[in-house]
């Protein structure tokens, strides 16, 4: 298996972005790669736009869409498509960390991660679209997916190509989504549907207060730590005082 994640540089637009500031995505790539090979044993690729120049292992497509949104869509349907797909993939955000193998979520032609619990039904939220697991032998059902799913997002408000206008499409064409983890059959494709709790969490405020405070942070139970919004700018720092000593010292730490 492998692992890419969709990056190229966009304006900030929304309220998300301006918030967060200066963020060095570059840094938040090597820093997934590195976590990726040495908890995950796999490779983590970017992939981008021709126009994007990126250090590190990355597949570059020609895309049409300039609307980070819309073009998250659409490089993934041009990876699906390419001959670049050539074994199981993880779609990760640039902004999680691996510390942990991924090769067993790939149980359907489609695995997407599911936040159980009723605050998230009543509120709609329930689909984490940061991670994704792409089955090789589902190529042609992924790509007609994801080819509706990008028609789909293109006719969306102005306001949701601003912000989710990549997951929005997605939960229509699998509604309706299950209420817990579950096999289930949407759009021609076997979709997994998997309780975040077994395969990301995010950094949590006593993992960050540790750090601050300059001690280890405790050991992350899941296989990926997301650092969504202004937690962003704690993973580089994250990422040194954990995965970094690991591989400063030459050994390994497994969760207690």
């Amino acid at each position: 298996m492998k692992i890419v994640a969709p990056f190229r540089p966009f304006a900030p637009e929304s309220q998300a972005h301006h918030l967060l500031g200066p963020f060095n995505w570059i840094e938040a790539l090597e820093l997934q790669r590195t976590s990726a090979l040495f908890y995950g044993h796999c490779e983590a690729y970017a992939i981008t736009d021709v126009d994007t120049d990126l250090p590190g292992p990355c597949y570059r497509y020609a895309t049409a869409q300039r609307r980070l949104m819309l073009w998250i869509l659409e490089v993934c349907l041009k990876y699906l498509e390419s001959d670049d797909f050539d074994q199981d993939t993880a779609m990760v955000s640039p902004d999680i960390l691996v510390y942990g193998e991924l090769q067993h979520f790939f149980e359907a032609d489609l695995g997407i991660v599911l936040r159980v619990g009723q605050k998230f039904v009543i509120n709609d939220r329930r689909l984490l679209n940061s991670v994704q697991f792409w089955r090789l032998s589902a190529r042609d059902g992924l790509v007609a997916f994801y080819r509706n799913a990008l028609a789909i997002a293109c006719r969306l408000p102005e306001a949701v190509i601003r912000w989710g206008a990549d997951t929005e499409p997605l939960v229509e064409l699998l509604q309706p989504l299950p209420l817990k983890e579950s096999l289930i059959e949407r759009a021609g494709l076997t979709v997994q549907c998997i309780d975040h709790r077994r395969v990301l969490r995010s950094v949590s405020t006593v993992q960050m207060a540790r750090l601050d405070a300059g001690l280890t942070p405790e050991w992350p139970t899941t296989p990926l730590l997301d650092f969504k919004y202004l937690r962003k700018q704690k993973m580089a720092a994250f990422f040194h005082s954990t995965i970094g000593v690991q591989i400063l010292y030459g050994t390994q730490m497994v969760p207690s």
